[in-house]
């Protein structure tokens, strides 16, 4: 009945009538026969007449007929009359009507929910559409579409983890592979990437006791998505216990298993992981991979079975495998042991081993089977198909069990050559940190020697610039005086008192700067010559020095690491500034004659104010003379010195700034070469502790790869045996 009320069809059974109008004719007759009292029978045909108005897409009257009815049908009228609301799109009092609808009856309350389920997802009002998602679940998960509406509403949230849960209870409790099939496409997809392999466990066992084929492929594809990963031992240990409780058979059926158990065996046994770390999976592992084997996959895994007892007698000791089976297994030890050398040579290039070295040996181990050698290199030149070489040697036994013979004898050298190179690899690591620390104190003491030196040239330098830039200001300032004292012979009577202020001002400007020209420069611009030679010269001596300094540290380290010099591209700088300076200096026009007191001055004015007459002229001439006499021009000397060398001060500070910088650059170069030492020194000191603290990870992968050599020459002892 309770579908009937969900598909608002409870009117035809009582009116017996599929089409609406009809129906609608004969209930107003049964509501115009019913008792006047009998509410139960008004209640049922108002009911009904609801239904037919709402097909009727009448709304507003079914809404009106359902607010009407009391009594058992009044809950699934409230839930309707929120329909009618929902389908008016008033979606806040279609909320209204649903919550408010009040029942014990599951149907009502899973159309409820679902019904305000799909308002909040018009809302996108994620949490409420959980809340009453998971509110229908929990009163019947059975209903019709229930779980598979859930299964939509958490793919297009996006929710793997609940739509995992889902399809996982889903398939327990209906036993529908369908659910398992969406599992596996979850997983396919990486939906499940971040969920512990534990979580699938009891799943699978529940999977493998109903549909073995989909019970493999999701363990296929599980052993895909966890391989690589941090959680792939935790895999195999889950798996181990799903195949401990999967009811399993040898034949043909399981052979994709048993394949899949050998593939996890090479990935536990290729150096990426340690005895420890194995040990707990293993014993299980190769147990059920013998009880899934077949054909001549058997003997592979009894052979590794044996193998793992012998190296590891100490771990669980597994069942030896009884059974026999026929035909050759070089073939078989040749495709193994071709494995075998991959994982060694990728294990050792991985850990910072000679691989040239190694190939080298293996080389002249393998000879006489070219086409290995060739796979091992992976040489772009060379194509090599392996599978049909393989197949080649299961048609020829004989070849196949020589070669099988000499990958057997490859692999046993190469082995031991491996164990060799790590007893000398503490020792070595030794010698590296003695040789980090040797230099390191090399480099220490240079950069000491290297700023003493700095200082001295420094010094040195700006010493003999000073001096002689020095000599050159005193032999100015000494000349000046009498340079001007000399301009007396413009003193002449002859001459126009009027300009004779001007014209000894002029007079004594022209010697001087004639001084300048003809007798200072000359000799300053060959002083600064003989300072440039000098300081080169010195400055190439410190760079000799430092480049034997590189030589001697390059002898030590056994290569062109330090190569330390001045840049002397400086001293040409200087050169050309040098030059240029003294080609455009030239002494500024000066007003001595400004400088006169008031009686001098009064000399002056009286020329002006007199003229050429004789008297005037000789007191004016009188006191311009007293004026040269008496006047020592010191100050004057000092400011013509100070504007004429103005340049040449400033090019000291330059040139101390200059050898700074060549002594910090050459400094900065050394720094770098000592941090980079120092960092060598730190790393090595690390890698020989983890040597010391932890030499399993180093000798546990060889004596795994040991282990699998065993099995290989297992397969060629039954060969031998069986020939």
């Amino acid at each position: 009945m309770s579908e009937w009320f969900v598909q608002k069809t409870y009117y035809r059974d009582l009116v017996n009538q599929d089409d609406p109008g009809k129906a609608a004719l004969q209930l107003g007759a049964k509501l115009a026969a019913a008792e006047p009292h009998d509410e139960e029978e008004l209640s049922t045909v108002r009911y009904a007449q609801g239904e037919v108005y709402y097909r009727l897409f009448d709304l507003e009257s079914a809404m009106f007929k359902w607010q009407q009815v009391t009594g058992e049908l009044s809950p699934w009228a409230v839930k309707n009359i929120g329909d009618a609301y929902y389908e008016l799109e008033s979606y806040e009092l279609a909320k209204e009507t649903y919550h408010s609808v009040s029942t014990d009856h599951p149907d009502l309350q899973v159309e409820t929910a679902l019904q305000l389920v799909a308002v909040y997802a018009r809302e996108k009002a994620r949490d409420e559409v959980y809340e009453w998602l998971h509110k229908a679940l929990a009163v019947d998960r059975s209903y019709p579409d229930l779980t598979e509406l859930a299964k939509s509403v958490y793919e297009d949230y996006q929710d793997w983890q609940r739509a995992v849960d889902l399809a996982v209870e889903e398939g327990k409790r209906t036993g529908d592979s369908g659910w398992y099939d969406d599992l596996l496409d979850y997983i396919k997809h990486g939906r499940t990437d971040h969920m512990t392999p534990e979580y699938f466990e009891h799943p699978l066992i529940h999977l493998g006791s109903m549909n073995h084929e989909l019970f493999k492929e999701t363990i296929g594809a599980l052993t895909s998505r966890y391989r690589g990963t941090g959680s792939y031992l935790y895999w195999v240990g889950t798996m181990n216990r799903v195949f401990a409780e999967v009811e399993t058979s040898r034949g043909p059926e399981w052979e994709t298993m048993a394949a899949l158990h050998h593939d996890i065996y090479l990935d536990l046994t290729n150096g990426d992981y340690l005895e420890a770390e194995i040990e707990p999976v293993m014993p299980d592992l190769l147990r059920h991979w013998e009880l899934l084997a077949a054909s001549s996959s058997t003997v592979i895994a009894a052979a590794a079975q044996a193998a793992w007892n012998e190296v590891y007698p100490e771990k669980e000791t597994l069942p030896a495998f009884q059974g026999k089976e026929n035909g050759s297994h070089a073939s078989l030890a040749v495709e193994e042991m071709l494995r075998l050398l991959e994982s060694i040579l990728s294990w050792s290039s991985a850990e910072d081993g000679d691989r040239e070295g190694t190939l080298e040996q293996l080389r002249r181990d393998l000879r006489g089977i070219p086409d290995v050698d060739a796979l091992l290199q992976q040489q772009k030149d060379v194509t090599f198909d392996r599978v049909s070489w393989l197949e080649d040697l299961r048609q020829n036994e004989e070849k196949a069990a020589v070669t099988a013979g000499q990958l057997s004898r490859a692999v046993e050298n190469l082995l031991s050559r491996l164990e060799e190179q790590q007893v000398t690899v503490q020792s070595q690591l030794e010698s590296s940190i003695s040789f980090y620390e040797h230099m390191l104190t090399r480099f220490e003491s240079f950069a000491h020697v290297l700023s003493q030196e700095k200082e001295a040239r420094k010094s040195s330098i700006l010493e003999t610039y000073q001096t002689m830039k020095q000599m050159q200001k005193e032999q100015f300032e000494s000349n000046v005086p009498s340079l001007i004292k000399a301009a007396d012979d413009v003193l002449d009577e002859e001459k126009s008192v009027k300009t004779l202020h001007d014209d000894l001002n002029a007079a004594m400007n022209l010697r001087l700067r004639s001084f300048v020209h003809e007798e200072l420069f000359p000799v300053f611009r060959k002083s600064v010559q003989h300072w440039l030679r000098t300081t080169e010269k010195e400055l190439q001596e410190a760079d000799a020095s430092m480049r034997e300094e590189s030589t001697s540290l390059n002898d030590d380290i056994g290569e062109e690491a330090v190569r330390l010099g001045l840049d002397l591209q400086l001293v040409n700088d200087w050169k050309r500034d040098l030059t240029r300076m003294i080609n455009r200096t030239d002494l500024p026009e000066e007003n001595i004659m400004s400088r006169l007191e008031p009686k001098q001055i009064l000399s002056r004015t009286v020329g002006k104010l007199f003229g050429d007459m004789q008297q005037s002229r000789s007191f004016v001439l009188q006191q311009y003379r007293r004026y040269l006499e008496e006047d020592d021009f010191s100050d004057i000397s000092e400011t013509l010195s100070y504007k004429l060398f103005f340049e040449f001060d400033l090019f000291e500070r330059a040139v101390e700034a200059d050898v700074e910088s060549a002594y910090t650059d050459v400094q900065a170069d050394l720094d770098e070469l000592t941090e980079t030492y120092r960092t060598h020194l730190e790393h090595t000191k690390k890698e020989l502790a983890e040597v010391q603290q932890h030499p399993e990870y180093f000798f546990d992968p060889l004596k795994i790869f040991d282990m699998r050599q065993k099995q290989c020459s297992r397969l060629i002892e039954e060969n031998a045996a069986g020939r």
